[in-house]
């Protein structure tokens, strides 16, 4: 059993250049989405203003800040964006509610900075600057409150003190006096005195300092003015496009691989060697046209592959091997054409050639093909009605290649082991090689039987026709028995002609063979063959298909 090598990256590529059609499409369809989301979206105007944040009274170090100082960044950037700071920017704008603004609004750092950028989003240039400003100038008033709030605080602080200590004063200055001059207690109460107003006069000093301090704050300043958007950033066309770009070639990528191993059907020669593991002896391209129910020229394209499937051949059998069976995979005429081509690639080779028709249920046969009678044939000769010799037949304009029809019970009478033994052992002995035309295996065992008495094995598939697990099953049934399968052949989905039923006729019509085109050979061209015994006469070589006779 062959073992289906590794995939290298050529692999994929062939993949890919399979099913290039699906990947353009799915790019072009992604890229169409990506052109539709920039032409339906809203357009977004973005300003920003860069904000140098200074330390005031209040701040603090804070453990685990980002920045290094008494200005944790972070938390302003989180300020920034704080309900206080949105309402108040509301206000300016006249917007409402706030938390709209909120999710238009964004703060960045720059590394190693007392800087906050602020930027605001919005439909129209106007606005996006105008938001731009408000939250700056809203930040730095929310930023300025809290600082002055705390030294108003200190400052209220102070004046209750020195409220405090200015009624104390009062009340010395009341019991002073009272008191006479050289009375007792007086010195005590002077000394008092003087205390508590140099402690009035420190909390004025402090209150004033509080004072000077608190029209001294500095919050910070807008060191760059929002500007006015001269482009939108949103949407953004290369960034779409690109963004589609990158989604829609994996989504065809694997499209084209999901189709690769989702297929049913034989495609292409990689498919017989991964999936059903079979050697590939010879592939018939596409581009080659089959126009006529006949085999190829020598020089035409199909006539250059089956020579070259005829020099394989050859090489991997030995003098001793001559007799291969040609087994199709499903109904048709794919087993014909290849056994066909075959035989009249080797008796151009100057050997001695006899093409079997054992398959009768193909929509094309060997006799119609080369231009023979039908009748008599094999299945005459296994049951006995005539002697194998007189159903071999001289194929016109191919001196050293024979013909066995199918016989006139070929529908009725099917080989046994001893009777294809047989004919395949006095065939050998006559010719070089013989070509057996086999049934499809899907269909039938008669193959598999043949197959057991030949010298090699070659399956003919039909591309998008035949399936790929029916050809793996066929050919496990055909490595199942002990003669050689030396791989399979190929052939495109249009057989033209070869795929139709010709219409029933009493007999054949004898006409005029048309003139030979470029691609036929000298050979192809010349009068059929007379032999000492009978005369062949020329028939066309486009004939109208006999008709098998009915069981008798």
């Amino acid at each position: 059993m062959r073992t289906p090598a590794a995939r290298t990256l050529a692999d994929y590529g062939v993949i890919v250049r399979r099913s290039w059609w699906l990947v353009a499409g799915t790019v072009a369809a992604a890229l169409a989405a990506g052109v539709a989301y920039t032409e339906l979206s809203q357009e977004v105007y973005e300003s920003t203003a860069s904000v140098l944040v200074l330390p005031t009274a209040g701040d603090t170090e804070v453990q685990g800040a980002r920045t290094a100082g008494q200005v944790n960044l972070d938390t302003e950037a989180q300020l920034v964006k704080s309900t206080e700071v949105a309402e108040a920017a509301a206000a300016a704008l006249g917007a409402d509610p706030a938390a709209d603004l909120v999710s238009q609004v964004s703060v960045t750092v720059p590394p190693n900075t007392a800087v906050l950028e602020i930027s605001f989003k919005a439909g129209t240039p106007q606005a996006a600057q105008e938001g731009t400003v408000a939250f700056s100038e809203a930040y730095l008033a929310h930023r300025l409150a809290g600082a002055t709030a705390s030294i108003e605080r200190e400052i209220a602080a102070a004046a209750v003190e020195l409220e405090t200590v200015t009624t104390e004063i009062e009340a010395a200055e009341d019991r002073l006096d009272g008191l006479d001059a050289g009375e007792g207690g007086r010195a005590g109460l002077e000394s008092d005195l003087q205390d508590l107003q140099s402690r009035a006069a420190e909390i004025e000093a402090a209150v004033a300092g509080l004072q000077a301090q608190a029209e001294a704050v500095s919050p910070g300043r807008v060191i760059n003015q929002a500007s006015l958007p001269q482009a939108p950033v949103s949407p953004n066309a290369m960034f779409n496009l690109a963004a589609a770009i990158g989604a829609g070639l994996p989504l065809g990528l694997m499209l084209a691989w999901a189709r690769h191993r989702l297929a049913r059907k034989v495609s292409y020669p990689a498919d017989l060697v991964d999936r059903c593991e079979l050697d590939v002896l010879a592939s018939v391209p596409p581009a080659v046209k089959f126009q006529r129910r006949e085999v190829f020229g020598a020089y035409s394209p199909g006539g250059r592959v089956f020579s070259q499937l005829r020099n394989i051949v050859a090489s991997q059998l030995t003098r001793e091997q001559r007799v291969i069976v040609v087994a199709g995979v499903a109904p048709g005429p794919a087993a014909s054409v290849v056994a066909a081509n075959l035989a009249t690639a080797m008796a151009r080779a100057g050997d001695r050639v006899t093409a079997v028709a054992a398959n009768p249920s193909t929509t094309v046969g060997l006799p119609e093909l080369f231009g023979t009678d039908p009748v008599p044939g094999l299945a005459d000769a296994w049951s006995g009605r005539i002697d194998l010799a007189e159903a071999v037949q001289a194929a016109p304009r191919q001196p050293s290649l024979s013909v066995i029809g199918p016989g006139a019970a070929a529908r009725a009478a099917g080989p046994t082991s001893e009777a294809a033994a047989e004919t395949f052992a006095k065939l050998a002995e006559a010719g070089r090689f013989v070509v057996v035309d086999a049934p499809p295996l899907s269909c039938s065992a008669d193959a598999q039987l043949l197959a057991g008495h030949a010298d090699a094995v070659i399956l003919a598939v039909q591309s998008q026709r035949d399936a790929i697990g029916e050809t793996a099953a066929a050919a496990v049934a055909m490595r199942q028995i002990d003669t050689p399968l030396l791989g399979a052949v190929l052939l495109p989905g249009a057989l033209g002609p070869m795929n139709t039923v010709p219409l029933p006729t009493a007999r054949r019509e004898l006409t005029a063979r048309p003139a030979p085109s470029a691609d036929e050979t000298p050979t192809d061209s010349l009068e059929p063959v007379e032999d000492a015994t009978e005369v062949i006469p020329a028939v066309d070589a486009v004939p109208s298909a006999a008709p098998a006779a009915e069981p008798r």
